[in-house]
């Protein structure tokens, strides 16, 4: 990925990453860079200082990469990579405890998921939280009937 600093014609400011400088004159060309202050499509490169490699002992900081910047987009404070480390833990966490919330309070119907949540939606059956196994086919064709499905995380092994 190359991080370039780009210039708008009314001489805003703004940092995008691209897979390429290849992939910038592409976009550049159909028009798809815009500013993330006032979305203009007059752009240019900025005056930007090389990024020189760091030694294997220093600590560096990590901006996560979007392509472009887009209209009304906040864009989240960089992290250095201690702190990616700690959030993505607490993330886990959080996807434990839900899926252990879940597990001891739902009722496991297994590979009957796609038609007991039928049954359920339909008032066939009483209205209770499930969880299960389905097929994403399965899963498409109960959103598509209005039913409302949330996958439970795969989660690496637990230490």
């Amino acid at each position: 990925m190359i991080n370039f600093t780009l210039r708008c014609e009314k001489g805003h400011e703004f940092e995008a990453w691209f897979g390429s400088s290849a992939e910038y004159d592409r976009q550049l060309a159909a028009g798809l860079i815009t500013c993330a202050v006032c979305d203009n499509t007059s752009i240019t490169k900025a005056l930007m200082a090389p990024n020189l490699g760091v030694k294997g002992n220093k600590k560096t900081d990590i901006a996560p990469p979007s392509s472009q910047h887009r209209k009304n987009e906040i864009a989240a404070p960089p992290l250095n990579q201690q702190e990616v480390v700690e959030k993505t833990a607490e993330l886990i966490a959080q996807m434990r405890a839900l899926k252990k919330q879940v597990e001891s309070s739902f009722d496991n119907v297994g590979n009957a998921f796609a038609e007991t949540a039928r049954r359920i939606h339909y008032g066939d059956e009483e209205d209770r939280g499930i969880y299960g196994n389905a097929s994403k086919e399965d899963v498409e064709d109960l959103m598509d009937e209005g039913i409302t499905v949330f996958p439970l995380p795969e989660l690496p092994k637990d230490h």
